[in-house]
C-alpha cells in the first residue's frame, strides 16, 4: 500500500536527487521514527527502482539501553533479510564531535568497502530546521545553515543524499503510526542539557505558538533560496582560486584576489587553507590576511596553527 509520503519520496528520488534505477544504497539506520520511515520507503520501492539496499548501524554506547537498542535492529534486519554492517565506538575515546566525524568516515569506508555508491540519511525538515537555529545562535556563515543539504558528492562513486530532508517530523510520526514500525525512542532527546534539545522542545514549538505556525516549511524555504546563493558563491570562488593561485608554490596572487569582492576574497583563502592544509581559518583572521597591502616587504608575518603566512611583493604564501 502506498501513501501521499511514498509519492513524495519518489519525486524526491527523481527530481531533487536524480537516483537512477540499478543504484546501491546504504541505510545509515538508528532505529528511530526517521531511520524506520526511510528503510521502510526504502523496502517498498526497491523492486520498482531494483535498489539495492544495505543497512549500516553504528552504536556510540552514549546511552545506557544501546545494547537493547542493537539487539532490537538486529531483530528488524532478520525479519526483512537485509545485508547489514554493525559497528561499536568506545565513548570514553572520542568526544561526540569526534565521533559524529567518525561515524560518517566508518558509512564513507563500509560503501567503499562492499560497493554501495549511495549513502542515505534519514535527516527531515525538522532536523533542517533545528540545524539551521543551532548555526544561527552560534553567529554562523550562510554556508553553516545550509550544510543539510540534499546531496553531497563524496568522490568521484559515492554521494551523500538526505532523501526525507522535505518530511515533517509529524508526517514521519504519522506514517511510523500508520504501519505500526516498532520505533526505538531515544530518551536522551528529552535532556535539556544538549543545546540541541532545548532548541527542540522548548524554542521551536515557542516559535511556532507566538510567530509562525508553519515555521518548518518557511525555514526551509529559506534554506532552499540560501542554498542556491551559496552555489553561486561557491563557483566562482573556485574559478577565482584557480586564477589566483601559484602555479608550483603554495601561494596566492594578491593583486587578482584583491579584484575580487571581500566575500570570494576570504572564501578563496579558506578553500587554499583546506586544500593545502586541512585547516579551517577564523572569519576575523581571514578578513585580516585580505587586507594586508604589499606596499612594502615589512609586513609582520600571521602565524596560525604552526603556519607562518607571509608577503612577498604581489604574493601571499605560507611557510
Amino acid at each position: 500500500m502506498t501513501t501521499f509520503l511514498h509519492k513524495k519520496f519518489k519525486i524526491n528520488l527523481k527530481k531533487k536527487l536524480h537516483i537512477s534505477k540499478g543504484s546501491t544504497l546504504l541505510l545509515a539506520i538508528s532505529g528511530g521514527q526517521d531511520s524506520l520511515c526511510l528503510l521502510k520507503l526504502g523496502l517498498d520501492l526497491q523492486k520498482q527502482y531494483d535498489f539495492k539496499i544495505g543497512i549500516v548501524y553504528i552504536d556510540h554506547q552514549w546511552r545506557q539501553d544501546t545494547y537493547i537498542n542493537s539487539k532490537h535492529l538486529i531483530n528488524l534486519i532478520r525479519k526483512n533479510k537485509i545485508e547489514s554492517y554493525l559497528y561499536q565506538i568506545q565513548p570514553t575515546m572520542y568526544s561526540e564531535f569526534e565521533s559524529r566525524n567518525l561515524r560518517y568516515q566508518l558509512l564513507i569506508q563500509t560503501a567503499k568497502k562492499y560497493n554501495y555508491n549511495i549513502i542515505a540519511t534519514a535527516h527531515s525538515c525538522t532536523d533542517q530546521l533545528e540545524n539551521c537555529l543551532q548555526y544561527i545562535i552560534r553567529g554562523t556563515s550562510i554556508d553553516g545553515v545550509t550544510s543539510l543539504a540534499w546531496s553531497r558528492n563524496i568522490n568521484k562513486t559515492i554521494r551523500v543524499i538526505r532523501p526525507i530532508l522535505n518530511f515533517t517530523r509529524s508526517e514521519i510520526n504519522w506514517f511510523c503510526k500508520y504501519f505500526q514500525l516498532p520505533i526505538w525512542s531515544d530518551f536522551t532527546n528529552l535532556y535539556y542539557g544538549s543545546p540541541r534539545n532545548r532548541i527542540r522542545q522548548e524554542l521551536i514549538p515557542y516559535l511556532q505558538n507566538y510567530f509562525q505556525g508553519n515555521i518548518e516549511d518557511h525555514i526551509n524555504q529559506f534554506i532552499n533560496s540560501t542554498y542556491i546563493d551559496c552555489e553561486y558563491l561557491r563557483q566562482n570562488t573556485i574559478k577565482a582560486y584557480k586564477k589566483s593561485k601559484h602555479r608550483y608554490l603554495l601561494a596566492l596572487n594578491q593583486t587578482i584576489l584583491n579584484s575580487q569582492h571581500i566575500s570570494i576574497q576570504t572564501r578563496v583563502l579558506q578553500l587554499f587553507f583546506l586544500h593545502n592544509f586541512h585547516k579551517s581559518i577564523p572569519p576575523q583572521l581571514l578578513i585580516t590576511i585580505v587586507s594586508k597591502h604589499t606596499s612594502t616587504n615589512k609586513i609582520a608575518p600571521i602565524c596560525i596553527y604552526g603556519l607562518t603566512i607571509k608577503y612577498y611583493h604581489k604574493w601571499i604564501y605560507v611557510k
